[in-house]
């Protein structure tokens, strides 16, 4: 080799830092595009996921076991006003309704009454199933079906079980709520059917969650020895059912105001909610209703000042 000759590799110089640039761009190109498809997909994920679980507020559908058709219409807030003909359809209906609207917090609430929480929730919750099992309401309210309730209580709640069992049959969770859809990236659970005792279990944790006017009952009770009947009707008044009744038989929907009107009467010129029917045309003879739970009860200083007196001396025996 001569004397001014140099041995090279061939490669020019600064050929191995633009490949090493492309190879960078080349990269994060990939990564912002993966980034873009993941956004997209989880915003489609989410869109058709919650508009899946939506209730269907217009048009019909059919369900088996209606004996006539029923008519469900919704207020400018959107709770629902159920006309049928005849009481099982009614329960039946509001079953199906009830299951469109929340079903996700039923199962929730059910699997609370039964201490099954860990069942959907994993491991975390089997201290808070130990305390509800020990509670025993799933328990009480098997027997109290079996052995309690009359056969036309009994026929109501599978008339409603029914409801949510229609509304249910053929849907995955994903379908029926998001809350499902999440759930179903920590576990397999899936929603299992409706059965009347579960309602019934609810009731009994609706009256432990109600519990706290123990001491108004205490009050109440200790009144009774030094007040008659009417002074103790006058301080806690019963709750006015005749005038706010939750199944009326009277009214109708009205469709310009959107609200419930229990002694008007309207023209039925067209439906706003869910026309629910096997047959036939719709009917409108009877409803359920929000009801009001306010009452009107006043006493006077004097009576509140006596009260505390008799109270305290009553506590004092």
């Amino acid at each position: 080799m001569p004397p001014t000759t140099t041995a090279s590799s061939g490669q020019q110089p600064g050929k191995s830092g633009r490949k090493k640039g492309r190879r960078a761009r080349l990269i994060v190109l990939v990564l912002v595009l993966a980034v873009i498809g993941g956004v997209a997909y989880g915003g489609y994920w989410s869109v058709s996921t919650v508009r899946a679980s939506f209730p269907q507020t217009k048009g019909s559908i059919e369900l088996e076991g209606l004996s006539g058709p029923v008519d469900v219409k919704r207020d400018g807030y959107g709770i629902p006003q159920i006309y049928a003909s005849s009481d099982a359809d009614l329960f039946m209906a509001q079953g199906y309704v009830q299951a469109q609207d929340r079903f996700y917090e039923m199962d929730v609430r059910r699997h609370m009454t039964s201490g099954r929480l860990s069942e959907m929730f994993g491991k975390g919750q089997v201290d808070d199933d130990e305390f509800l099992r020990t509670l025993g309401w799933d328990r009480v309210a098997k027997k109290e079906y079996d052995t309690k309730l009359s056969a036309a209580t009994k026929k109501y709640l599978q008339a409603y079980a029914k409801g949510v069992n229609a509304y249910l049959q053929g849907k995955s969770g994903k379908d029926i709520s998001l809350e499902y859809a999440a759930l179903g990236f920590k576990n397999d659970y899936k929603p299992q059917k409706w059965t009347p005792v579960d309602s019934v279990a609810w009731l009994k944790a609706m009256a432990w969650d109600l519990r706290g006017n123990m001491q108004d009952e205490i009050d109440r009770a200790l009144m009774t020895s030094r007040l008659g009947p009417k002074q103790v009707a006058d301080l806690y008044p019963d709750y006015p059912y005749s005038r706010n009744q939750t199944i009326v038989q009277e009214g109708q929907y009205n469709e310009l105001t959107q609200t419930f009107e229990q002694n008007g009467s309207t023209e039925n010129s067209g439906t706003t909610g869910t026309g629910t029917s096997t047959s036939g045309s719709g009917t409108s003879t009877s409803g359920t209703t929000g009801t009001s739970a306010s009452t009107s009860s006043s006493t006077s200083s004097s009576t509140s000042s006596a009260l505390q007196s008799q109270l305290s001396g009553l506590y004092n025996v």
